[in-house]
């Protein structure tokens, strides 16, 4: 007898001991072959990958997400009996296959039962039936760990001849290596059966259990440390989430819900590869993860994240023949920062799979535990994609008088993401590409594709150049994408110069009313005679042509006919708001140069305080009969106007736009928005803004009346008033006041009508989902709505976005899309390395053409960063918008935030706008709004805003369910902010710096301890506390933020059943992870368990009772 079957046959404790004195001697156990387990044992712990599947099955009961299924077709003389004795048979040889799970005590453990009795079946299925749905409804059926066996076998029967074998496993008893060791002994196993021959199989040396249980013992101590310290270190700092772009908002609660699409790598791709892979001395499925990793960092822009992938973990020759859950997964750290060239990641990708190779052992779901990442679930732990390299030993399907074929069936699940699947064929690599169809729609996978394809042909050709310049795009592609641009642009010139033109209307117009601005207005043919007047008054002055002119803007008649005075003079028409800090008009108009100052008489003294003697100039009242004087024409590319919009370096600076770029975009949005003599047009914006030219030019050009709206904005309240005081049939107002006046008309009971109006135009912030559904629900859905966008540089409205009464709008995109190109503009997604990036992938919105702004007045630095020279064109500029958006694929760009602007809160990358849509669908709040602030640590908090309807009080605490429901934890502001008014800038947008900071950002989760307040709080809270081994719990301290985690989570719902004799699904705690939350939930499954005959019962004993009895009850403790 060896020394091995010596230790074989001692007691369960003495080999305990045995095995302890041989680890303090410092023996390797690993080198020390598995021992079968003694016969005394009734029950065996789990290996250390069956505990985290036993887990997921505690958290999603009845899921057959885990299940393995794999379909045979069987053509031809089949002996069923051979077949049916075959499976018994493995079995029988493998006791993994009759094994059932429980919990004893908080531990998961494992029994094999020797008298179970194979789960097989035969249904005639008939030849019409569809065979696949069959096969879909059998791997759709769940198991049930606890009583019956992880495997099922269904033999449908078509015709006499043509068998459909469906062999169903739970992967928590095999996996893909397992499928091969079952099928190898299947094909052994059917021949000689069948023949009608005896057949004996050679009993296993050791079974799953014992090599569970080796492992238990083996990987602990001094062996586990070393493994734990290198992942520590490897995955220390890693975010926790691959911030791919997806084509539906994240769910809450990750669906699982999946498809898959085939392709192929060629024999030319897949040969330049392995040409590669030689080159560089890694193997194929290095190269594989390199281009995998460029792929997803081209995708995300994300340049540090990790990939799963599965590794079989049989580095054992006892394992090689074993059935059993042996895959682990590997968490690959990709380094792709610095823009490396595909040289240098193909070596780093070698390095790195060759230490996770070194460190295969420590079980994955070890790993999670020990470095417990922030829980979500949203998403899985530490990776959400996953590349795989299929070589499971399954040989050639041949047996004697039947033909069998592997069928594909759709699997409608997936576990992750996304899934990358290879098998290296006929000297190609064939691809599967597994997807949640939660998050990506099958065309977005498909051009997904397509890019991993042509990144293989890139690096393939390639190997020195930067990573991030392989281009994603084909020649023909780009050339595609670059016609596009161009082609979806407008072409519009207008005929003469603006001015001149709108004097034309006014001696059209005569007498028609102009401007309407309170109880004043002016005719058409007023505003030409105060042109004129304030033209004499200019060139008295001896105001030459491109010297800057400021005038003190206020909304008034007087001030459009400055502003159109200055500017048919040549000279640069400068608005300055004088309700500005003093400092701040000082500087503008130092910075500016202007010549002189124009004021109305009312403003005549602030004026003085700003210029001096001569260069104020006071607008004469007094019409004066003054000559149509035109001077000379201003050239096309001179100095029209100069806008001054918010500096990086905290001062204003100045954008100048030229006579050509205004006149061609007032012609273009007077076509645009259809506007004409019968219109009557709000002028919303304030005066220092350039949407006011927009405001006032275009209606003006069309000979339609503009009313001016008072300093002080309308209360939304009344809008729709003014809108019919005024008759007005088109209005824009910010899309800050839109959102407001959306949330009153949703409340207000009161039916609002306003039957002039015909056109809204909302722009200056991203338009709130929420407030759309307000707007369709209300009485203007089919009035024409449009979401504008564009920055100052690029003259005024850059795109539009026609906003249809079709809620799949929604659907359809994340956010409110901002449309395509106004006149004269092209419009161009592009990478940090200004790479043209196709449709689905964000990026830098820049935008080109004829169209944009001549400059920054005094900011050469700034002016080269962002109008930079055109990538596609031999001449011309481009303006870097520095908006993070993405391309449709019908053409319409979605706004996704500043590239400056998203977040990074504990590792993950946040969109505070993305958090602030959802908040503000909240049907208790008029107004929510999402910034980070800082606290007195330093660390960035997400926060929250909110405003309710009149009458509402929303509790903070529903609020955050709200958002738990639909965004990941981390995704939850920390703390909310109620406000009774909303902060606002002159131009009417949100002042997100106005907006206070909390006095402490501790999430409102765990803010003070407050005690058990029932006897089954109490119960709880000592569950939790003696599972945390903390001294006490409050009833809404997080579990997770007091250190929980998933495995200490099971023995919290174990010692719940114990305690309370009912069941609690792990789920619960996830969903609410407090005691309060957990204590609701126990309390509804005690009620749902108490059924109407025990009710009867209690029902009686109460009625029984004797007043004595009742008194005694009452007043006890």
């Amino acid at each position: 007898m060896s020394i091995y079957d010596q230790i074989a046959k001692l007691p369960p404790e003495k080999r305990a001991v045995l095995e302890m004195m041989l680890q303090e001697q410092g023996v390797d156990l690993s080198q020390m072959p598995i021992l079968p387990r003694s016969g005394d044992e009734e029950s065996f712990p789990l290996s250390f990958a069956q505990q985290r599947l036993w887990f997921l099955d505690q958290l999603e009961p009845g899921s057959p997400l885990y299940n393995i299924c794999s379909p045979v077709r069987i053509t031809g003389e089949l002996n069923v009996e051979a077949l049916r004795r075959a499976f018994e048979l493995i079995v029988n040889k493998h006791e993994v296959l009759r094994t059932t799970f429980f919990k004893e005590g908080a531990e998961a453990r494992q029994k094999v039962h020797s008298d179970f009795k194979l789960d097989f079946e035969i249904i005639d299925h008939g030849a019409t039936g569809d065979i696949h749905e069959a096969i879909k409804a059998e791997a759709g059926h769940s198991f049930n760990l606890r009583d019956k066996a992880p495997i099922r076998v269904r033999l449908f029967r078509q015709h006499d001849k043509e068998h459909v074998l469906v062999l169903t496993l739970h992967h928590i008893v095999s996996d893909n290596w397992s499928t091969g060791v079952l099928i190898k002994e299947f094909m052994e196993l059917y021949p000689p059966l069948a023949a009608g021959k005896t057949v004996d199989f050679t009993p296993l040396t050791i079974q799953y259990a014992d090599f569970a249980a080796w492992q238990r013992k083996w990987l602990s101590g001094k062996t586990l440390q070393k493994q734990l310290d290198y992942w520590t270190e490897k995955l220390d700092g890693l975010p926790p989430v691959l911030d791919l772009p997806t084509d539906f908002p994240r769910p809450a609660y990750q669906s699982h819900n999946g498809d898959y699409i085939t392709f192929q790598l060629d024999t030319e791709n897949t040969a330049a590869l392995k040409k590669l892979a030689d080159a560089h001395d890694v193997t194929l499925f290095m190269a594989l993860m390199a281009a995998f990793e460029i792929l997803m960092l081209r995708y995300s822009g994300q340049d540090d994240f990790a990939v799963g992938t599965p590794i079989a973990n049989r580095n054992r020759a006892e394992t090689e023949p074993l059935i059993g859950f042996f895959i682990n997964t590997l968490v690959i750290r990709a380094d792709v920062r610095d823009n490396p060239s595909v040289a240098t990641l193909l070596k780093r990708v070698k390095e790195t799979m060759i230490g996770a190779y070194g460190h295969q052992d420590l079980p994955f779901e070890t790993l999670v535990e020990k470095l417990d990442p922030e829980r979500s679930m949203s998403h899985s732990p530490l990776f959400q994609t996953m590349l795989v390299f299929n070589n499971a030993p399954v040989g050639a399907l041949k047996l004697p008088g039947v033909e069998l074929e592997l069928l594909e069936f759709e699997n409608k699940t997936t576990k992750f993401d996304l899934i990358f699947n290879f098998t290296e064929q006929n000297e190609r690599l064939d691809g599967k590409v597994e997807y949640n169809t939660d998050l990506f729609k099958g065309e977005t996978v498909k051009r997904m594709i397509r890019h991993f394809e042509r990144i293989v042909r890139e690096m393939s050709r390639e190997a020195a150049r930067e990573i991030e310049l392989l281009p994603l795009l084909s020649s023909a592609e780009q050339e595609q994408a670059l016609h596009r641009s161009k082609k979806n642009s407008r072409r519009v010139r207008a005929t003469e110069l603006l001015i001149p033109s709108i004097l034309a209307q006014c001696e059209l117009r005569g007498e028609k009313t102009a401007l309407r601005a309170g109880n004043t207005s002016m005719s058409y043919a007023g505003l030409r005679k105060r042109i004129y007047s304030l033209r004499k008054q200019l060139r008295d002055k001896h105001i030459q042509p491109g010297q800057v002119v400021a005038v003190l803007a206020r909304r008034s008649p007087h001030t459009v006919a400055a502003m159109l005075a200055v500017m048919g003079h040549g000279a640069v028409y400068l608005p300055i708001d004088p309700s500005y800090p003093r400092e701040r008009l000082q500087f503008m108009l130092e910075d500016s140069g202007a010549v002189t100052l124009m004021v109305e008489e009312e403003l005549a003294s602030l004026g003085k305080e700003l210029f001096s003697g001569e260069r104020l100039t006071v607008m004469d009242t007094n019409d004066q009969a003054a000559a149509a004087e035109p001077g000379d024409a201003p050239e096309e590319e001179a100095p029209a106007y100069l806008i001054y919009t918010s500096g990086s370096t905290g001062k204003p600076k100045g954008v100048l736009v030229s006579h050509r770029a205004m006149a061609d975009h007032t012609v273009d949005m007077t076509q645009y928005f259809t506007l004409s003599a019968d219109d009557v047009t709000l002028q919303f914006a304030a005066m220092n803004f350039d949407a006011s030219l927009e405001q006032i030019l275009s209606p003006l050009l069309a000979g339609a009346t503009i009313v001016m709206r008072d300093e002080d904005i309308w209360p939304v309240e009344r809008f729709a008033e003014k809108i019919n005081e005024y008759g007005l049939t088109v209005v824009n107002p910010t899309t800050a006041y839109w959102n407001l006046w959306c949330a009153y008309l949703q409340k207000n009971e009161k039916e609002i009508t306003c039957p002039t109006l015909r056109l809204v135009i909302s722009g200056g912030d991203a338009m709130s989902p929420a407030a759309l559904k307000q707007w369709w629900a209300s009485p203007f859905r089919q009035v024409r709505l449009i979401n504008a966008y564009g920055p100052t540089e690029t003259v005024i409205t850059a795109t539009c976005y026609d906003v249809p009464a079709d809620e799949t709008v929604l659907e359809r995109y994340h956010s409110i899309p901002i449309g395509t190109a106004n006149a004269n503009r092209e419009l161009y997604v592009l990478d940090n390395h200004r790479n043209l990036l196709p449709p689905g992938l964000p990026g830098e919105l820049c935008i080109a053409g004829d169209n944009l702004a001549l400059g920054y007045l005094n900011r050469p630095e700034e002016e080269s960063a962002a109008f930079v020279p055109h990538p596609f064109a031999e001449k011309g500029r481009m303006y870097r918008t520095g908006d993070k958006v993405r391309l449709h694929d019908d053409g319409n760009l979605e706004f996704m935030g500043r590239v400056d602007q998203q977040v990074k809160i504990r590792g993950f990358r946040i969109e505070p706008g993305e958090v602030e849509n959802i908040l503000a669908a909240h049907p208790d709040l008029d107004t929510a709004l999402v910034a980070v602030k800082t606290d007195g640590h330093g660390e960035k908090q997400l926060v929250g805003y909110f405003r309710p309807h009149a009458g509402s009080r929303p509790e903070i605490s529903t609020l955050r369910d709200f958002l738990q429901k639909q965004l990941p934890p981390y995704m939850v502001p920390a703390a909310f902010i109620e406000l009774d008014t909303i902060p606002m800038l002159p131009g009417g947008k949100v002042n997100r710096r106005a907006l206070p900071v909390p006095e402490d950002l501790r999430s409102q989760l765990s803010a003070e301890y407050v005690a058990p307040r029932t006897e089954t709080e109490e119960e709880l809270a000592a569950i939790v506390a003696s599972v945390l081994r903390i001294e006490k719990v409050g009833v809404y301290d997080n579990f997770f933020e007091l250190g929980g985690h998933s495995m200490l989570g099971t023995q919290v719902m174990s010692l719940i059943q114990e305690k309370f004799a009912v069941e609690v699904p792990l789920r619960v705690l996830f969903e609410n992870p407090t005691v309060d939350g957990i204590a609701a939930a126990i309390t509804e499954a005690l009620t749902e368990s108490l059924d109407e005959e025990e009710l009867a019962d209690l029902l009686g004993d109460v009625t029984d009772l004797s007043d004595d009895d009742l008194n005694a009850l009452l007043n006890e403790d």
